[in-house]
């Protein structure tokens, strides 16, 4: 099998991945039952698509934009996005994908939040200021941010627009957290369970 048949079969394999999780979770959203915890059908088809695209990563080596397009690439990112209870995975590849960025070979601003994201479910603050969440009051607010004097020159080199650009006020309608204090302690207690945290 030539290289870029393989290219092909893996942009194709991880676009149709990236189809079923947004599929699923269109229809949990529909339902409702997408905000009232993290669902057990989504997070069993994260964990199908992490394991999935391991193997791949295993095989073929990280999807670069080189490797399989934008498209495909993003994809694959935002896969590793939505595995969140699979630490190991998530930070196996955020050591991967930091030296990826420093060669152009991934989009700078989804790795951006893969740093960020792996850090709040640590408990540790944030670098780029991508990641936003609900507090003790059900306000959605931007989580903290290390250093945040200079994190809009950090955004800048991640390919991110300021800070002082986010407009965090959700939409009419939008999912509010029905018990915000419930939701958090729910929401600690679940970083430990899986392994983000230790006590």
């Amino acid at each position: 099998m030539s290289a870029s048949k393989v290219n092909f079969d893996f942009a194709q394999e991880i676009l149709q991945m990236i189809a079923v999780d947004e599929a699923v979770r269109e229809a949990l959203a529909v339902t409702g039952e997408l905000f009232q915890g993290y669902n057990p059908q989504m997070e069993k088809f994260h964990v199908k698509h992490a394991e999935r695209l391991k193997s791949l990563i295993e095989k073929h080596g990280f999807p670069t934009i080189e490797m399989v397009g934008e498209e495909a690439c993003s994809a694959a990112l935002r896969l590793i996005l939505h595995a969140i209870s699979q630490p190991e995975f998530m930070k196996a590849q955020e050591a991967l994908l930091v030296e990826l960025v420093k060669q152009n070979q991934v989009p700078k601003r989804y790795v951006a939040v893969l740093v960020d994201r792996i850090r709040f479910y640590e408990g540790r603050k944030q670098i780029y200021g991508t990641n936003a969440d609900w507090d003790e009051n059900g306000v959605l607010r931007v989580t903290p941010i290390e250093d945040e004097t200079q994190v809009n020159e950090r955004r800048r080199e991640m390919d991110l627009d300021p800070l002082e650009s986010l407009v965090i006020s959700p939409i009419t309608g939008d999912y509010h957290p029905p018990d915000p204090k419930k939701r958090q302690t729910d929401f600690v207690e679940w970083t430990y369970r899986v392994g983000w945290r230790e006590k």
